[in-house]
């Protein structure tokens, strides 16, 4: 008896079903921009934050009929932010266009947006380690580092809300820390929420009030990776004449369609004083 099988009709077969989901490409977190300082746009590729400088506290007068003639002057200075641009391009055939079972030009153009997505994580991380005040991790980061850090603003008289932003080293070690002790302090609400796993925002969860987030893209230098506790809104600046953007543009004499991807932006530090960088091993 002759079976029809699978191996008889190969010729009309399938030779393979691609799924319509297709699994995104790997990428660091992206944080906020909540705690940013933007400057207004202009004509200008380059914005100025301007500071008050401290004239000092009150002093005492010697009577109620003496004219006080001492004139105190008031001093500013001001910290630049440079607006560049920066992208990326991917050119689509017309023939991948056609038979792709994928949106390919919708992926493509997602894929634009999250590659300048990362250029701005990027550049906001290589700050966090450059602020001249310092709390350095014994080995280990913990919550100890993390209230240190926090008590070092204090004691300069910075007000909050304050920020951390960390490598997922450090947070991990944090949320180890955290999930592994009895103290009450350290369980924090009923949800665990800070012991939970990080998800595409990079927010990681809230200590001790303050808001964390964490990005594979903090820079470590020197075996220690240097994430930072700042002011939120007074210590870092940004200037964006145009945030991302994908446009297309048609080459008939290449049968593609060519899309950009492209974003103008800079970043500052406003004041140095108003953030602390925190270093652990990495």
């Amino acid at each position: 008896m002759a079976i029809t099988g699978f191996s008889a009709l190969t010729d009309s077969n399938y030779a393979a079903l691609v799924e319509s989901q297709v699994v995104l490409e790997l990428r660091p977190a992206n944080t906020s921009r909540e705690f940013l300082r933007f400057a207004a746009k202009g004509p200008s590729n380059v914005a100025n934050f301007p500071l008050y400088g401290d004239v000092g506290p009150s002093v005492s007068f010697t009577d109620d009929v003496t004219d006080y003639t001492t004139v105190t002057a008031m001093s500013d200075t001001a910290v630049a932010a440079t607006a560049a641009e920066n992208g990326l391009r991917i050119d689509v055939s017309d023939l991948v266009r056609a038979t792709h079972v994928q949106n390919i030009v919708a992926d493509a153009a997602a894929m634009l947006v999250r590659s300048n997505a990362e250029k701005w994580e990027a550049d906001l991380a290589a700050l966090m380690d450059d602020f001249s005040n310092v709390t350095t991790a014994a080995s280990t980061f913990t919550p100890v580092d993390l209230l240190s850090a926090v008590s070092a603003l204090e004691q300069r008289d910075i007000p909050g809300p304050y920020v951390g932003y960390f490598d997922p080293k450090q947070t991990g070690e944090l949320r180890n820390e955290i999930a592994t002790t009895t103290a009450s302090y350290q369980v924090g609400d009923s949800s665990n929420a800070m012991v939970k796993p990080f998800e595409v925002s990079g927010f990681w969860g809230n200590y001790m009030g303050i808001p964390i987030y964490q990005t594979s893209l903090v820079v470590t230098t020197s075996g220690l990776v240097g994430g930072a506790v700042f002011a939120s809104k007074q210590a870092l600046g940004a200037y964006e004449i145009w945030s991302s953007r994908v446009e297309t543009q048609r080459d008939a004499s290449f049968r593609s369609l060519e899309l950009i991807g492209s974003q103008c932006y800079g970043f500052c530090e406003i004041s140095d004083t108003r953030g602390q960088t925190v270093k652990s091993v990495a």
